[in-house]
């Protein structure tokens, strides 16, 4: 098992580095169906990530979309991990636009002798703006502000073999920042989220962050998309 692990990594660390091509999610000028991408993400350490997305469309488009993450320091460890899964959906394609992200977000990590799994459900709004527009395959991207509200909705916490203990609305989470894509060819992009956290709880040895005081956290994406299609809204 730790041999497959090992070479998928390999595997879609070598197809991103290669040829960049993607969108976790950006604006509406983008033709990329099926996406895989990578992420590399900062909460307190590094994190390393893999992920899909697919693209819907309606009167605008949803992006369906999962990941997975672990810390650099604990790449196979099935004991440290966050898992993330969800949507977001722009309310109209225009200029000026407001989107939406509801996202489930599995964290599992060791804490002394204790293995503790947080359950959270996000949301968020980012309300965005298309800073270069193109009808060709030129550049483009948009820029936006990012705000997401996370209450954990559970918490299972094991120590050593005793039976697991369940815990219902362990603490809340805050995320404020910024989002910024770019895009160059319709498929090739460049994203990024920059925000400050902030986790309230009444039991800190939950969570793997957790202060009275704001911290800097980021993520940034590359991926490729196999398939292309020109969406009509």
């Amino acid at each position: 098992m730790k041999f497959f692990y090992k070479y998928l990594l390999l595997l879609f660390a070598g197809l991103m580095i290669s040829s960049l091509h993607a969108q976790p999610f950006s604006g509406y000028q983008t033709i990329g169906v099926h996406t895989w991408y990578f992420s590399v993400s900062w909460q307190g350490k590094p994190l390393l990530g893999l992920g899909y997305n697919l693209r819907i469309a309606g009167r605008t488009f949803t992006d369906l979309n999962a990941e997975w993450r672990f810390p650099i320091d604990q790449v196979y460890n099935m004991d440290d991990y966050q898992v993330i899964f969800g949507m977001y959906k722009p309310f109209a394609v225009r200029k000026w636009f407001m989107s939406m992200g509801v996202h489930g977000r599995i964290d599992k990590h060791t804490n002394d002798s204790s293995s503790i799994t947080n359950l959270g459900l996000a949301l968020t709004l980012l309300p965005s703006y298309t800073y270069a527009s193109s009808l060709n395959d030129g550049a483009y991207g948009t820029t936006g502000l990012r705000a997401t509200y996370m209450p954990v909705l559970a918490s299972k916490i094991k120590i050593g073999s005793a039976t697991p203990q369940w815990k219902t609305l362990t603490g809340h989470r805050v995320e404020a920042g910024g989002h910024l894509d770019f895009h160059y060819e319709r498929t090739v992009s460049l994203v990024t989220n920059g925000f400050f956290t902030r986790t309230w709880s009444k039991d800190e040895s939950l969570f793997r962050e957790n202060s009275d005081q704001w911290r800097p956290n980021g993520d940034l994406y590359f991926g490729t998309t196999y398939y292309l299609k020109r969406l009509k809204f």
